[in-house]
């Protein structure tokens, strides 16, 4: 293992979700909030600068190729992601910009180009998150002039081809292809550009692309699927997994399993950095970061919950006379005999609390909100949490999801990080200027066959 990924993997990696208000469905009804955050360029620049500030890897941005009546309101009415970490490139000059694109509804060439665009634009610091798209409208296909949502299995399998075509079209040309000798006429040297000639079950890609390496060569790999082919593709592919539990015991199960898979593949596991996705809220006292939870829940009406819930289970449940705060149990999930492949996640999340469980906190866990109760407190009793999950192997670092932006951000940046920083868990320089030496990486990719 080399010094700088050694150094690296001592300290507690962060990144911070962005998106709009914050990730609580009512975040933008809060007295302090900036409804407008989400297609507003200078409030996206100022969470971005607020991150660097304290040195976070990266920022990280979602996305959703449907809407409805029922969705989030941080998604209604917001930015490309690839158009936004392109912007915020110019800039920035260290944070890492981290954009989700899909799988399913985009063509390798396209994305590749416009990635790699982006990457070149920021010098080095762009990351792509791999989806293949969760359905929550169960009407994604209708913008991509198909009738059904791709079968979890096949997004995976072209999933995985891909992400093939996409590194191919990355390694078109060498590092030290393009020679600009005016004197010799030489532009480039064709001994080092490589055609694709790509051929797959989805895919048919020639090839080359249109753009060289960048200055990490090619963009960081992210993923987040806890299902048997979504490990896969992530121990296969990403240097970044993302991953939601509730626990350190289930957070290390996962981190051993993926850590397995990567190895399998013949990558080295050290190059996996295991993120868990949390909602961190801190404040002077448990009580109130406690209040200011149940501030953000109280504008949450009962009408957005069930509206949600009744197009989410769509033919399977009808919750017309319930309220938002009856049980799990009491609304007839349990009973589902095969619920959406989607679901996985947040069955496992609420598995043998059903009866606890309102419909409130199911609507708030399948829209992202990842509450923990061991980041809920004051700067020393999360710091605390954040270290324990890092020493006991649950987490390599962790994807914040903030409930409120920018305040809690601000929180987190100015209370946790220098208590993390004084216990050497968290950096306080960057040491490179790519995204990838930030987590301690050579620039091109191997072992990912």
């Amino acid at each position: 293992m080399n010094q700088t990924l050694i150094r690296e993997r001592q300290q507690i990696h962060f990144f911070a979700y962005l998106v709009g208000t914050g990730i609580h469905l009512a975040s933008w009804r809060h007295e302090t909030a900036f409804p407008q955050a989400s297609i507003d360029f200078a409030h996206q620049v100022q969470l971005a600068k607020t991150a660097e500030e304290a040195k976070f890897d990266a920022i990280f941005l979602g996305d959703s190729l449907a809407i409805d009546e029922t969705s989030n309101p941080g998604i209604l009415n917001r930015f490309d992601p690839i158009g936004l970490v392109t912007a915020l490139g110019a800039v920035t000059s260290r944070i890492g910009l981290i954009a989700t694109s899909s799988t399913s509804y985009d063509e390798p060439f396209n994305f590749a180009r416009a990635a790699l665009t982006a990457d070149h634009i920021s010098g080095g610091r762009v990351g792509w998150n791999i989806v293949t798209t969760r359905d929550l409208t169960n009407s994604t296909a209708g913008n991509f002039s198909a009738d059904d949502h791709f079968d979890h299995s096949l997004r995976y399998r072209r999933a995985e081809e891909f992400v093939e075509v996409t590194q191919g079209l990355w390694n078109s040309w060498d590092p030290d292809a393009f020679l600009y000798n005016k004197a010799q006429g030489r532009f480039f040297d064709r001994r080092k550009l490589s055609r694709l000639d790509y051929q797959g079950e989805f895919f048919k890609v020639a090839g080359p692309l249109n753009i060289g390496p960048s200055p990490q060569h090619s963009p960081l790999l992210a993923q987040a699927g806890t299902s048997v082919p979504g490990q896969k593709l992530g121990a296969r592919f990403a240097n970044a997994l993302f991953a939601s539990h509730p626990d350190i015991p289930q957070a290390r199960q996962y981190r051993e399993s993926v850590r397995a898979q990567a190895k399998a593949f013949g990558r080295n596991p050290d190059e996996i950095y295991v993120y868990q996705a949390i909602s961190p809220v801190v404040a002077d006292t448990r009580e109130e970061a406690l209040d200011r939870i149940r501030e953000l829940d109280s504008l949450i009406t009962d009408q957005q919950v069930l509206d949600f819930l009744q197009e989410y289970f769509a033919g399977q449940l009808d919750f017309t006379g319930l309220g938002a705060d009856a049980t799990v149990a009491q609304s007839g999930i349990p009973t589902i005999t095969q619920p959406r492949t989607d679901f996985r996640s947040a069955g496992e999340q609420i598995r043998g609390r059903e009866d606890e469980v309102t419909l409130k906190d199911l609507y708030s866990i399948l829209t992202g909100d990842k509450r923990n109760h061991d980041f809920i407190g004051t700067p020393h009793h999360v710091a605390d949490s954040l270290a324990r999950w890092h020493a006991e192997g649950a987490a390599d670092g962790f994807n914040l999801m903030f409930s409120l932006l920018p305040q809690d951000l601000e929180r987190f940046a100015t209370g946790v990080i220098p208590l993390l920083q004084e216990r050497g868990l968290a950096r306080t320089e960057y040491a490179g200027t790519t995204l990838k030496s930030h987590l301690g990486l050579d620039p091109e990719p191997k072992g990912q066959s």
